[in-house]
């Protein structure tokens, strides 16, 4: 879990009579379907020039900023509290900086947040990775992410996934940070929607 920063048409089935030479036809199959799923609302963040997708149910998280990164937009699951704090389980982030090394970015970004979200009584957490792919025009950074101390409002873990894109002269960056996990972990995105979230980031 995560302490909020600054930094969401039934188909029924019938019947049907249909008339034919004044004669009633045989009533049609009743058919059903499942209630379809929410379309994704698309985040435009304007400033940094990018957009990307999340789930219907996320918020306006506000801005913030990771080192030299000011981030100007963000999202955050659904909050819920534990121990007196509101707490989250996912958040996402958007912003920009001039830099033309988006690996440098983009690793640096993910590793900030990582430490920041996850440093439990003063301990800062472990860190696995970074794991880095792609090219010169979009690479992804991820950290896993272990805390070294034991609080019943931390997930036991996390990822945290940095996605910059080159936009000119400036490195555009969507950093996801999910915790994984422990009691709450059906207020964050599985493994699917955090994976969509990712692949959904484009430049505008």
């Amino acid at each position: 879990m995560l302490a909020v920063v600054g930094v969401l048409v039934l188909v029924g089935g019938g019947t049907a009579v249909v008339l034919l030479n004044g004669k009633s036809a045989p009533p049609a199959p009743t058919t059903s379907s499942e209630p379809p799923e929410p379309e994704w609302p698309v985040v435009e963040d304007t400033q940094a020039g990018v957009a990307y997708q999340v789930p219907p149910s996320w918020k306006s998280g506000g801005g913030g900023a990771s080192g030299r990164v000011r981030l100007t937009q963000s999202r955050v699951s659904r909050p819920f509290e534990c121990q007196g704090r509101s707490m989250i389980q996912a958040q996402v982030a958007s912003g920009s900086v001039i830099d033309d090394d988006l690996a440098d970015v983009a690793t640096t970004v993910a590793r900030d947040i990582a430490k920041g979200g996850y440093t439990v009584e003063g301990r800062q957490p472990e860190l696995a990775g970074p794991d880095v792919r792609g090219d010169e025009e979009r690479t992804v950074v991820s950290f896993g992410v272990t805390p070294r101390a034991v609080n019943p409002c931390f997930a036991p873990k996390a990822t945290v996934t940095a996605v910059a894109l080159r936009n000119g002269p400036k490195a555009t960056v969507v950093v996801l940070n999910v915790a994984e996990g422990g009691p709450h972990a059906a207020e964050g995105p599985g493994e699917e929607e955090a994976d969509r979230i990712l692949e959904s980031v484009r430049l505008l």
